[in-house]
């Protein structure tokens, strides 16, 4: 009796930690930050994708440095796997939670969806401290876009934590999900017509973080997007916030369903390149020096 009680503990615990929900800009009980989430999103279809990629905000950019090269991350969003490709571990695969996209994203990646030629993505993270007008750094979010360089002032962050409509609603669907109560687990959720309405990334999260921004987050599957990291550089909601632009991008595959982030090493031609540049500019020092 008891070994049959101990067994359906066991089972009930990995049920339960097979359930995940996206923690959102106010933490939702996490520790530190929210959590990094990715969408593909079909308009011409009405259907949307959002996976928990089992990382926070805080997690990541204290692992990837802005200016950071010789970084790959991949998320498969078929076998619910990820590697670190990078050419030194970044030390976040130890970090990442368990994965269970389950079969969501087969489900989500039918011909007449995958194949739509409005397919577009994003990733995002929040970390929105709840206050009124609150201090320097502490309303932080991650963004992509396929702008080379974005602005926002202080209240444009503020108001970016209003996307927490977005993947609160992933995280109560229940239908086509693994998401569920707890955080032990990064889930997946596919919506369709028969979901509520912020369920669908257009009505929940829509291009521009609901409106806040001036900026739009996602862009086309065939293009490579950029990622920022902003925060507000002081409680006045008319000043700029601080924007920086990380060396590496984020890719989609629809062949291969995977997702991945990278700053690749520069070629051996571009450094010969960038060595040759310094050596003429050195000569042309040295030959001014001459002459004076």
């Amino acid at each position: 009796m008891k070994l049959r009680l101990i067994a359906l503990a066991a089972a009930l615990a990995v049920a339960g930690a097979a359930q995940a929900k996206i923690a959102n800009s106010r933490d939702n009980g996490n520790a530190s930050s929210g959590d990094l989430f990715a969408s593909l999103v079909s308009v011409s279809n009405t259907a949307s994708f959002t996976v928990d990629l089992g990382l926070r905000l805080d997690q990541f950019v204290s692992a990837i440095g802005p200016t950071q090269l010789g970084i790959k991350l991949v998320w498969d969003l078929n076998d619910s796997s990820f590697t670190d490709m990078s050419v030194v571990s970044t030390g976040l695969a130890a970090l990442i939670q368990p994965l269970n996209y389950g079969t969501v994203f087969n489900t989500f990646a039918a011909p007449a969806v995958i194949g739509a030629s409005d397919l577009r993505f994003d990733v995002k993270a929040m970390d929105g401290l709840p206050t009124f007008l609150p201090a320097a750094g502490l309303n932080r979010y991650l963004t992509t876009s396929n702008a080379p360089s974005i602005t926002a002032n202080n209240g444009q962050v503020f108001a970016m934590d209003n996307v927490d409509i977005y993947p609160n609603a992933a995280n109560l669907d229940t239908t086509n999900s693994t998401h569920g109560s707890s955080f032990a687990t990064a889930g997946a959720n596919m919506q369709d017509n028969g979901d509520a309405f912020n369920v669908y990334f257009v009505n929940g999260s829509a291009n521009n973080w609901k409106g806040a921004t001036s900026f739009q987050s996602p862009g086309s599957i065939a293009d490579p997007l950029n990622f920022f990291f902003l925060t507000n550089s002081s409680s006045t909601a008319a000043q700029q916030a601080s924007v920086t632009t990380f060396a590496g991008q984020w890719h989609f595959d629809a062949a291969t369903a995977q997702l991945s982030y990278a700053a690749p090493v520069p070629e051996a031609e571009t450094w010969a390149m960038l060595l040759a540049g310094l050596g003429i500019m050195g000569a042309v020092v040295r030959r001014r020096n001459k002459r004076s």
